[in-house]
């Protein structure tokens, strides 16, 4: 690979962050923060030298215009317009979008975002000219104090911190080892004394040795205290760095949410555009969480945000004729807990049409006829569920709400909806703050020791009494809206047995998205953090069953999904089932990977992306996929290259692929056809119908 073709590579692998930064910028500069005008321009005029100097004009051309707005602005006095705003937003979008193999589309794609922003530098400039004197552009483009908003620390495992621990837990190791030897001398002596207590020697005798013993039994007992003793310091030790150690880790691991709910304002000001919608965004709020927890619900938010805005608030003239405000409001906020974060997205739009939500599912082949509409909302996050008729580019491929329910339930985090009609609709995720921790309260049925996440319990209670009904079993639970009868199951029939719930068991109130419902347990303990091992590590496959937890007795908590256990009561889930099938995309061209992730993931597939072929051949060693598909040219390794490396390991030597490229030539093929892709499609002539087609060909040659 030549250097340029690095440097480009570079400068997309870079535009992300600064995509992310320019957007913090410039919601700054909303909030008051002028300050940040200057850098704004420093920022742009760098990607802007950058892409003309690799001759990369559609990127070049759209950071010269957002350049210019940037100077209008500070001749207009430092004023901005929504006008402006959207403009500034649009462009940074745009510039994450474009792809170095595709700069035609890219170029018809940008191009109302170019004429938004020549109208906000015209806008700008009449603002300007009607002000009774505007300073000289050197004077606008004065430097600035250095760093006057601090950057933010990235993530980073310092060794300096890391070291002295690890050197501390290897001295400690090397103190039990001679704690060890001790036991072991200890227990030679006692082996000793033992040995001198023969049953078959004479009362006499037998008391004379016990006599003459003594002195030994006392030895070995100072010298089991004294261990006891050591052992119980070195432990303590071992224990305060571990917390160490584990708070180095995390630091490292955890980001804040703050980047993430600047690219939901940026994100749903596109969508509200693109639609022209005229919805105010209101983001608050901030959580500590691991990055890829971050990631997950970052992919989550967005998909709630366009589908709120295309889906739940209305066109100015409906909301008219309602009676509402012409501007829409959707919120997004928040919160955060030891040991979870919770993001409510809400829309002030007409909620959800429940009885066409009925009459899909019915079509569907669902049995929903005498179903309340709270009980109907779930299903909304089921696969292909979808009320609208019309396919655009934001919806319509009954791609939006079920994404989001996988990638909170891949997580581990669990996520419901609340509507009423004409006033709205709110979705509450529900995550940990970690991805392999977790918070849960371990409970036992039988023999077998279970677990449920601690998030997911309402409360715990005793049961004095089981109110008995022709439609099952309920407990009557106080709450803060009074009495409430809630559905009562036994976790032991749910789990296989016949047996029902009884008075004098424990009854866990769990949380779902359809409201309360209570399993019964034989026994429960105080919440306690375990380490998860999932499901598809595990040597079976269970539906009920998300993880496994090693226990400090050599044993195994087995975590529920709390959802499946749901679907369970209503029948809905089996005993066991085989895992989700995997996917991976690799594809350097965002907008080309987002369609393609949405495709996979309408037919069930849980889907990984990586944005190159080095990217994708490390992810697939790490996770092997059920299904490859990627493009030829991208940057540090292509296709081509992946391809051949991945057939070189004789994991992947039948792994199914699929090449979708714009450089799909004859020499190509015949490449691709030697290591025994499936297909090879091109990019100009796409056809999703083909697509699905053949992945599900692909995952047929799996089974």
């Amino acid at each position: 690979m030549s250097s340029r073709d690095d440097l480009i590579a570079s400068f997309f692998a870079s535009m992300p962050t600064r995509v992310a930064e320019a957007t913090e910028l410039w919601l700054g500069v909303e909030q008051g923060r002028v300050q940040n005008i200057q850098i704004l321009r420093r920022v742009l005029h760098t990607v802007k030298g950058e892409a003309h100097m690799l001759e990369l004009v559609t990127c070049g051309d759209l950071a010269e215009l957002a350049e210019s707005v940037v100077d209008a602005l500070r001749k207009a006095g430092n004023k901005p317009t929504k006008l402006t705003g959207d403009a500034l937003l649009g462009s940074f979008e745009g510039m994450g979008m474009v792809s170095a193999e595709s700069a035609d589309d890219d170029q018809r794609l940008l191009d109302p975002l170019k004429a938004q922003l020549r109208a906000a530098i015209a806008e700008l400039e009449a603002v300007a000219a009607a002000s009774p004197a505007s300073p000289p552009l050197e004077e606008l483009q004065a430097p600035v104090e250095p760093n006057p908003v601090p950057e933010r620390e990235l993530p980073v495992l310092r060794a300096e911190e890391v070291r002295p621990l690890v050197h501390e837990l290897r001295r400690l190791y090397g103190e039990q080892t001679v704690f060890h030897e001790r036991l072991r001398e200890m227990q030679r002596m006692l082996r000793a004394l033992i040995g001198e207590l023969d049953v078959r020697l004479s009362q006499q005798s037998l008391v004379e040795r016990i006599t003459k013993t003594l002195g030994y039994g006392a030895e070995i007992d100072r010298g089991l205290s004294a261990v006891r003793a050591g052992w119980s310091g070195s432990d303590f030790a071992v224990g305060l760095t571990l917390d160490e150690l584990e708070r180095c880790v995390h630091k490292a691991s955890v980001v804040s949410t703050d980047r993430l709910l600047n690219q939901v304002v940026r994100v749903g000001r596109s969508t509200a555009r693109t639609l022209n919608k005229d919805v105010e965004l209101a983001v608050s709020g901030d959580a500590i969480l691991d990055a890829a927890i971050e990631r997950r619900l970052e992919q989550a938010l967005l998909h709630l945000v366009r589908n709120a805005i295309d889906h739940g608030v209305e066109s100015p003239e409906a909301r008219r004729a309602r009676g509402k405000p012409e501007r829409a409001r959707i919120e997004v906020t928040i919160s955060h807990t030891n040991g979870s974060v919770t993001a409510r997205v809400a829309d002030d739009g007409g909620g959800v049409d429940v009885e066409r939500l009925r009459q899909v599912l019915i079509g569907r082949g669902k049995s929903v006829e005498g179903l309340k509409n709270e009980d109907l909302l779930p299903y909304l996050f089921e696969q292909g569920v979808t009320t609208t008729t019309e396919v655009t580019a934001i919806s319509g491929r009954g791609v939006g709400l079920d994404v989001v329910a996988r990638e909170v339930a891949a997580a581990g985090g669990q996520v419901r909806i609340e509507s009423t009609r004409e006033l709205g609709t709110r979705v509450i995720l529900n995550l940990p703050t970690t991805l392999k921790g977790e918070i849960a309260v371990p409970i036992s049925v039988g023999q077998q020791q279970y677990a449920v996440p601690a998030r997911a319990v309402y409360s715990v209670l005793r049961l004095e009494e089981i109110e008995q009904t022709s439609s099952g079993d309920y407990l009557r639970l106080a709450t803060d809206s009074g009495q409430q009868l809630v559905r009562l199951y036994s976790l032991a029939a749910l789990l296989g047995s016949s047996t029902g719930p009884k008075v004098g068991e424990a009854a866990l109130v769990l949380f779902h998205a359809s409201g309360l419902f209570a399993v019964s347990v034989e026994g429960y303990d105080n919440p306690r953090p375990i380490t998860v091992q999932r499901a598809e590590e595990m040597p079976f496959a269970s539906a009920l069953v998300r993880g496994a937890s090693p226990t400090p007795d050599g044993g195994v908590l087995l975590l529920l999904d709390v959802d499946a256990l749901h679907a369970s009561t209503r029948g809905t889930v089996g005993p066991s089932r085989t895992r989700q099938e995997r996917a991976l995309i690799v594809e350097d061209a965002p907008v080309a990977r987002e369609l393609l992730c949405g495709i996979l993931r309408s037919l069930g597939l849980s889907v990984r992306e990586a944005m190159d072929g080095r990217e994708g051949l490390a992810m697939a060693q790490e996770e092997p996929p059920d299904l490859l598909l990627t493009d030829i040219e991208m940057p540090y390794m292509d296709g081509i290259q992946m391809v051949t490396a991945l057939r070189d390991l004789p994991a992947f030597a039948r792994l199914p692929v699929i090449v979708l490229s714009t450089a799909a030539t004859e020499l190509n093929r015949q490449r691709l056809e030697q290591l025994g892709v499936v297909a090879v499609l091109a990019k100009q002539r796409f056809d999703e119908a083909e697509l699905k087609q053949l992945v599900e060909k692909c995952l047929a040659m799996r089974a």
